[in-house]
């Protein structure tokens, strides 16, 4: 069977600096083995999206990775870019890691630490401690 391609090079946003990654793993083993990978390299925003911080070639070394923990034939991960001008919109119970509430606010924090600014305290750091 040949290996399937991902299809990086369709999407426009080469220079995103965040993207959206979500899944649907079949097989509750395989699921254990992404989601021990993906909370190292991003954060969970429900239980199977995660925003992830990088460049395209971090997303497709992300990719590589995920090829090699899930069954292509019944697995589905998909990544979709998010513009420098992405706003979060919520409705219902928001999802809270160690104080990191996703909101405008939080966003606005990662757009200043994708330009190189210095975060303004210790717990501005800390909650962009997965960058």
């Amino acid at each position: 069977m040949a290996t399937k391609t991902h299809r990086m090079q369709s999407i426009p946003h080469s220079h995103a600096q965040r993207w959206l990654l979500a899944h649907d793993i079949r097989d509750k083993r395989r699921l254990q083995r992404v989601w021990r990978f993906l909370r190292q390299e991003g954060v969970r925003l429900q239980y199977s999206v995660y925003l992830l911080a990088g460049t395209r070639q971090h997303v497709e070394n992300i990719i590589d990775r995920l090829r090699d923990l899930i069954d292509e034939a019944a697995d589905d991960v998909r990544i979709y870019p998010l513009t420098e001008n992405t706003r979060i919109w919520g409705l219902g119970t928001q999802f809270n890691d160690d104080g990191n509430t996703l909101c405008d606010a939080f966003m606005d924090q990662l757009k200043r630490a994708a330009h190189d600014t210095e975060p303004s305290t210790e717990q501005d750091l800390n909650r962009l401690s997965f960058l």
